[in-house]
Parts: structure tokens; sequence; C-alpha cells
């Protein structure tokens, strides 16, 4: 079986999807704001990127296969990494809070603080096999995928010397290793990330 081959590019506006091959357009959206970063997990399409007047983060959720918006939100305002479990996006946002949202709709399950205001920037999410963790040089936590809820994991307590800098689970998305730490300083500042 032949490998199809396929891109998805945005500019402002819009974003679609191209099989190289033909060199056909197999879909174009209209998307708000100009796009920064595209991510794949199976049938969606995250675009993330920035309003109009640059001022806010907007993340869009279209099918892949047809180009259909599920969704979008301003909520988050930053960029997030996105770790991708059972239809459902996990991330910290720039409050460093552990966040859980529907692929399919869009809607926040849960956004909830796990640790104190300045410890919470040492945690690194790590998503590995059907468990979402939050893993520091002192401490790792697993996070309870209905309400968002934390508890300890004794076993894996204190086994770094040094600081945690990066993280990474087995079910990881494409851009997750390149922006993993250019996100987590992000977040910790608060400030918007422009590449």
């Amino acid at each position: 079986m032949k490998e199809i081959k396929e891109i998805f590019l945005a500019q402002k506006g819009s974003v679609a999807r191209y099989n190289i091959d033909t060199k056909e357009v197999v879909w174009s959206s209209e998307v708000k704001g100009t796009p920064s970063l595209i991510s794949l997990y199976n049938d969606y399409v995250i675009i993330q990127g920035v309003n109009k007047w640059g001022m806010k983060i907007i993340q869009h959720c279209l099918d892949a296969k047809t180009g259909k918006l599920l969704w979008y939100t301003e909520e988050f305002n930053s960029i997030v990494v996105p770790y991708y479990l059972e239809e459902n996006i996990y991330f910290l946002d720039s409050k460093a809070q552990i966040c859980k949202v529907s692929l399919t709709n869009g809607k926040v399950y849960f956004r909830k603080a796990f640790a104190g205001f300045i410890n919470k920037h040492y945690y690194h999410l790590a998503v590995s096999g059907n468990d979402v963790l939050l893993v520091s040089k002192d401490k790792s936590l697993i996070i309870d995928k209905e309400n968002g809820s934390t508890s300890e994991i004794k076993e894996l307590a204190r086994f770094s010397k040094e600081k945690i800098t990066a993280a990474c689970g087995n079910n990881l998305d494409q851009i997750s290793n390149i922006t993993s730490h250019i996100a987590a300083q992000e977040a910790s500042s608060g400030g918007i990330v422009t590449g």
C-alpha cells in the first residue's frame, strides 16, 4: 500500500490539508487569527496561534479528515504543549494548572492547581500508558483523570539528584519533545512565546 504524503499548512485566517503527490488541496478551513503551531493526533488537528491583535492565544481543534472546526477557545491564553489520551488533551496552562479538555467538543473537564505557587513550576507533565503524571525532582504525582486531583507516587519521590528540566512519556505527539522546554518557560513566566 502506497503511503499518502500530506502536509498541513496555515496562514493568517486559514489552515489547509494538502496532498503532496497530487498537489491538490484536500480541504481548507477558516480559523481565527494567525496560526503558529500545528499538531496532529489521530483524527484531530490542533492549531494554536494569536488573535488578530496579537494579544491572545487561540486554540482550534479541527477534524483532520474534513477540516470541520470542532471548537476553538481563547480561555488558556498561552501556547500549550498538548498530551493526548483517550480522546482528550492534557496540558499545563499559563498558571501551571493541569487541564483536561475534550478533543471532540472542547469541554473543559478540569483546570486545577496541584502544588504551591512556587513549587508548581518545577513539575513537568508526562503521559505514560494510561497514566497522566506530574514529575519533579522531589515528588511525582499521578492525576485522577476524572476530577484532576493528584496523589503522590512515593516510589518516584527524589529519584533525581538534579532539577528535572524536561519529561517524556510514551504517549507524546510529534511536537512535545521540541516545545516542552519552551512551553514550560512560557508557562512559568505567564508570557506569550512567539516563534
